[in-house]
């Protein structure tokens, strides 16, 4: 395993257990058998850390949508939990936390390259699906990752009956 993903597990494995303000670099450092420049060399705060790990997250459910055969909003949303609940853990924990605020600025991230092109109206529409992605992954991390997936991706499609995925190109 590299240093970089050591220093991402140990991270996690202390959020775990320690209030995420109480945990040092030192900790991290230890606990990944790296020293303070690795950790330096590779993140600037715990913060990058957590945004590292959503936007590899974000890969992979980006690499799986564009894998389907079929792109519809209910494969669009179904193919994010999916990926998503693979890490119920991460998220859980960085929910509780208080660090899950970190995913909606990666969304944002992602969805930059849409948002260079577009126009204020455009740029609404775009805010508003970011933050409607965003806070029903939040409500289904606040129940715990319990719901059954194809019923969340049915609820989600419903909702956005006039609203296209921007994502889904």
């Amino acid at each position: 395993m590299k240093s970089k993903d050591r220093i991402v597990e140990s991270l996690i494995e202390l959020m775990k257990t320690n209030e995420f303000e109480a945990i040092t670099v030192k900790d991290i450092s230890e606990l990944a058998e790296v020293n303070r420049s690795t950790y330096y060399r590779n993140f600037k705060s715990k913060e990058d850390i957590i945004r590292y790990k959503l936007e590899l997250m974000m890969d992979e459910y980006l690499t799986e949508y564009e894998n389907k055969s079929t792109r519809t909003k209910e494969t669009y949303i179904q193919t994010i939990l999916e990926t998503f609940l693979k890490y119920d853990e991460f998220l859980k924990t960085i929910h509780r936390q208080n660090q899950s605020y970190i995913l909606q600025k990666v969304l944002v991230n992602y969805f930059n390259d849409i948002l260079k092109n577009t126009s204020k109206k455009e740029r609404y529409q775009v805010y508003y699906h970011i933050g409607g992605i965003y806070n029903f992954i939040i409500c289904w991390i606040e129940n715990e990752m319990e719901d059954d997936v194809e019923s969340l991706a049915k609820i989600g499609s419903k909702i956005t009956t006039n609203i296209e995925p921007y994502l889904i190109n």
